[in-house]
């Protein structure tokens, strides 16, 4: 089962039921459209690899956490209500956030229009399996911010996560919105773990290693192969020796997926 996104085809399924496609497979997915293929198997290997998800499979609740993580999780439970959202909430509070939140990006980020974030909005409102959080500071009920999380195969993905910039100081939201998801989905509903992602492309946020470093994710080490139409495949073996030098930011991601199946770094 598999999807195309930005011409890429990519598994549906969740990380530990990824496999490796056979060659029929893959002709029968170029068949319908796309130019690559992004193959990703053997998830959590003990082995390290070049490519990886971030993961967490277990909650300590605050006795795992630093004094000083702890600290700053109390700080944001006590400053900010955190809940389910309301699609309503969401229609009404989520675009002035999600815009907001590229205040603190790096690089260059190209923000989705309104009507798409609405539908989205709507998407999760109309569909069980997601779920939609938003945060409101207690003193004033300000919006601060929202997360899109998917529930299935008996796993969590963290989709979306989005903090108003103008609140990124002492109160710390985003500690507070990760220890009450974390807390959720791996304590109260008991999944199998939470996943923030394949590793980073774009390299455009530091939300992975802020939650290696803060709350105990770890990396889930994996294969990854990236198979190509023609004449795409060419091009690419041209290209990929000057990788580090091509302005083209899309080409630049595309060379540096390759040399992640290549098990390099970069």
């Amino acid at each position: 089962m598999s999807k195309i996104y930005k011409e890429v085809w990519v598994s549906e399924h969740a990380p530990h039921n990824t496999s490796k496609l056979t060659d029929e497979e893959c002709k029968a997915l170029f068949k319908r459209g796309g130019w690559a293929i992004r193959e990703i198997y053997d998830f959590d290997s003990p082995s390290e690899t070049s490519f990886y998800a971030v993961i967490k499979d277990q909650f300590g609740d605050m006795e795992e956490l630093s004094k000083k993580v702890r600290t700053k999780v109390r700080k944001a439970l006590k400053t900010y209500e955190i809940r389910k959202a309301t699609l309503d909430e969401m229609l009404r509070y989520g675009a002035d956030i999600y815009y907001n939140a590229f205040a603190k990006y790096r690089g260059k980020c190209h923000p989705d229009t309104k009507e798409n974030l609405e539908a989205r909005f709507r998407m999760v409102a109309e569909n069980d399996d997601y779920d939609a959080w938003i945060m409101f500071r207690i003193e004033d009920n300000a919006p601060v911010a929202w997360s899109i999380t998917h529930v299935f195969e008996n796993m969590c993905e963290y989709e979306t996560v989005k903090v108003d910039a103008a609140f990124l100081d002492s109160t710390y939201p985003s500690y507070g919105l990760f220890f009450t998801m974390n807390q959720h989905y791996l304590a109260e509903r008991k999944l199998s773990y939470v996943n923030a992602g394949w590793r980073s492309v774009t390299l455009h946020s530091n939300i992975q290693p802020f939650l290696i470093e803060q709350f105990n994710f770890r990396k889930a080490y994996c294969k990854m192969n990236m198979r190509y139409r023609f004449p795409l495949n060419i091009a690419v073996s041209l290209l990929f020796p000057f990788r580090k030098i091509l302005p083209n930011t899309k080409i630049k991601t595309m060379l540096l997926q390759e040399a992640f199946s290549r098990g390099l770094d970069c």
